[in-house]
């Protein structure tokens, strides 16, 4: 049981009948707390024990105007405080606690618009901890810092969540978005994997309504999508794209009539992109197989794993990556375009020499 007794000074000395509560150095008992500061000190030696000590108990002391004031500080689980003086009870809310706890309401209203579980919440709110610390969000909207946090957290655990998702439920400019993503990457360095077409080949099915044929529409996309990549399609190409070329190739060799403009509707681009994706693939040799000769490329009836890796870095003139064919096909025209030109000035030098001789 600890004894108090009153110092001149205001302070405190603990003594212990129980617990032996000693100094280190010189051993003695006489050790003097002040509980403003959070510092124990031995009266004999001077050695301090403890320094800033957080306590659970809860002093008040009293003011020049009989008002009752807290002494020391409280710690949240945030690790921020609140700040002691007058006040509602003797509590005053920092700001930058209050904005911590405007941004974790957010945070939640975002996740149950997107349907997010409370995981994913949390860690959204440790980013957006950072980017407070770091004033990231001075001169930006709240609500923009709120979805990329979310955001960079989906793109952790590779979830089928797009930055228009964000966009379109905070009615927010995506390409605006897209630059504060960017530059929330940047300040915190954040590294992350491009994304994989994949994950949402799932969802643009089911969006797409194929039925009772959803499943076999899913794996033929993921397949396609899959020989995209060992075609060189995917890199430097936006998923949207590479999932609504997959999609519309998948349910035209299911028989299922679905448009160029569906498609792309509900992959979120424009008619011009998926058809360029569709003549970058038809370029490519698996266009010119078979249903049967394209699904025998892979492992077992339910897989989108192929079979061998046999020609996978092949550098043929049909595996080249779009931008290199499309490069070739550029410089083939302009040289055919020199030749034409060189072949008529040679034509109407010799003319001209004809009718100099002449």
């Amino acid at each position: 049981i600890w004894g108090i007794r009153k110092r001149p000074f205001g302070s405190f000395v603990l003594e212990s009948s129980m617990a032996h509560k000693c100094c280190p150095k010189c051993y003695s008992t006489e050790i003097d707390c002040d509980g403003a500061s959070g510092e124990s000190v031995c009266t004999n030696c001077g050695h301090v024990l403890e320094e800033s000590a957080i306590v659970s108990e809860v002093q008040f002391s009293e003011g020049n105007a009989g008002q009752s004031c807290l002494v020391g500080q409280f710690v949240p689980d945030s690790g921020l405080s609140y700040s002691s003086g007058p006040g509602y009870g003797g509590f005053g809310r920092d700001s930058r606690e209050i904005t911590l706890a405007n941004g974790r309401r957010l945070i939640q209203q975002l996740s149950g618009l997107l349907r997010l579980n409370t995981n994913q919440g949390e860690v959204a709110h440790r980013f957006y901890q950072q980017a407070v610390q770091r004033n990231f969000t001075q001169g930006r909207k709240t609500q923009s810092v709120i979805a990329v946090c979310l955001y960079v957290v989906c793109r952790k655990q590779k979830t089928s969540h797009m930055l228009i998702d964000f966009a379109e439920a905070l009615q927010i400019d995506v390409y605006e978005l897209g630059s504060t993503f960017l530059k929330f990457c940047k300040i915190l360095h954040i590294r992350l994997e491009p994304v994989d077409p994949s994950l949402f080949i799932h969802r643009f099915a089911a969006m797409l309504d194929f039925g009772p044929g959803t499943q076999q529409v899913s794996l033929t996309a993921l397949r396609l999508v899959a020989r995209m990549n060992r075609e060189w399609m995917i890199s430097g190409r936006r998923p949207a794209g590479i999932c609504g070329a997959g999609l519309l190739i998948a349910a035209k060799m299911h028989h299922y009539n679905r448009t160029l403009s569906q498609v792309a509707q509900v992959v979120r681009i424009c008619d011009g992109t998926l058809r360029r994706r569709l003549d970058e693939f038809e370029d490519t040799e698996a266009s010119e197989m078979t249903m049967d000769q394209f699904h025998r490329l892979f492992k077992g009836p339910n897989s989108a794993d192929f079979v061998d890796d046999v020609g996978l870095h092949s550098w043929t003139d049909r595996r080249l990556p779009p931008v290199l064919k499309e490069r070739r096909r550029q410089e083939e025209e302009l040289a055919k375009t020199l030749a034409r030109q060189r072949a008529r000035l040679e034509a109407e030098a010799a003319k001209s020499a004809a009718t100099t001789q002449g």
